[in-house]
């Protein structure tokens, strides 16, 4: 398993946890490992998604500024209809001056730095309790049965969003995150390995066990190590993924 990536490594956590979740408490070393081997996954999970797997930081702030810029003009312009109906109640119009002002008072706060975007959900999430009856009374066309309590959520989750990306991005280039990383990688892959050999040593002891509950418990690790093998024969990138995917680089 020398060659697994922590992406590697929590695909196939994952899949030992759940779907093969019976094959791994069959035996005692299965179920001596199982609490250890879930405590990695957990840690690997907490791990910015750019070092197991995920989309390199650069796309995903993007995207998720995009999406935050989106809704927020939703929100302004829904509001702003409302303000211009001339036949809009008064009570109505309160609501609209209310959820604008609270939210989206001018389209150039939407202009503004990824950090300032996210410092501001903090004070939209308040704005969302607050004005929880107000944006529930209001329809919008999309989806169906929505309300602007639907976009405004949105809006503020995409907020959050832009924050933990932030956070995820100063970790990366600190360089403690990929040092961390580097030190569970290995951790996991030793525990791996000693699980499988103690395995090995009670299905030699233990005739009861199928004969085959190695490969019911490692076959997915195996075929990903395979794959990785095979990349590095045939020339293809396996770039170390604490590197190709460093936050120095997304700023690119």
């Amino acid at each position: 398993m020398r060659n697994l990536l922590l992406g590697d490594l929590k695909l196939a956590l994952r899949d030992l946890m759940n779907e093969r979740k019976t094959n791994l408490h069959l035996s005692g070393s299965g179920k001596l490992y199982a609490p250890q081997l879930a405590q990695k996954l957990a840690e690997i999970e907490k791990l910015p998604d750019a070092l197991t797997g995920g989309r390199p930081l650069a796309q995903d702030l993007a995207e998720t500024d995009e999406k935050h810029d989106g809704l927020g003009e939703a929100v302004y312009y829904q509001a702003e209809a409302i303000l211009r109906l001339p036949f809009a109640s008064p009570d109505l119009e309160a609501k609209a001056h209310r959820i604008r002002e609270a939210f989206v008072p001018r389209l150039n706060v939407l202009r503004a730095s990824y950090a300032t975007e996210a410092a501001a959900a903090d004070k939209n999430r308040t704005a969302l309790d607050t004005l929880k009856d107000d944006l529930a009374a209001i329809a919008v066309p999309a989806p169906q049965n929505a309300t602007l309590l639907d976009w405004a959520t949105a809006f503020v989750d995409a907020g959050d969003r832009l924050g933990k990306l932030l956070s995820d991005r100063s970790l990366l280039g600190s360089g403690a995150v990929p040092t961390q990383a580097l030190a569970l990688r290995t951790t996991t892959i030793g525990l791996l390995n000693r699980f499988r050999a103690a395995l090995a040593d009670e299905m030699a002891h233990d005739t009861s066990l199928p004969r085959d509950l190695d490969a019911q418990v490692f076959s997915f690790f195996d075929e990903l190590q395979d794959t990785r093998e095979e990349a590095a024969r045939t020339g293809k990138s396996t770039k170390n993924e604490l590197t190709d995917k460093s936050g120095a680089q997304d700023e690119g």
